[in-house]
């Protein structure tokens, strides 16, 4: 998957006043990688509870949308950063 495409799949699915939820959620992944009390495996978990309360803030509402919303922000700034990293980092044993 490219770049592109990953805007692609953001402009079908999620609503415009979720975007800045997007951006929001991949500077709070990057503090939450950061500190070292928070494990690896439960940052995608903080990011999708976080992308919901940001929704609901956004949207104005508690709303199954507004979820909705909140969960596809979380899986796009998660899938975005993994894009990423698994592209553009050097890991032990690439050749």
């Amino acid at each position: 998957m490219k770049e592109t495409d990953l805007l692609a799949l953001a402009n079908q699915y999620l609503l415009e006043e979720a975007l800045i939820v997007v951006v929001v959620l991949l500077v709070v992944g990057a503090m939450l990688k950061k500190t070292p009390l928070i494990a690896d495996w439960s940052i995608p978990w903080l990011l999708t509870g976080s992308g919901i309360g940001l929704a609901w803030g956004v949207m104005g509402a508690i709303s199954v949308q507004a979820t909705i919303q909140g969960t596809l922000a979380a899986g796009i700034a998660t899938l975005g950063h993994q894009l990423w990293k698994q592209t553009f980092q050097k890991r032990e044993g690439d050749q």
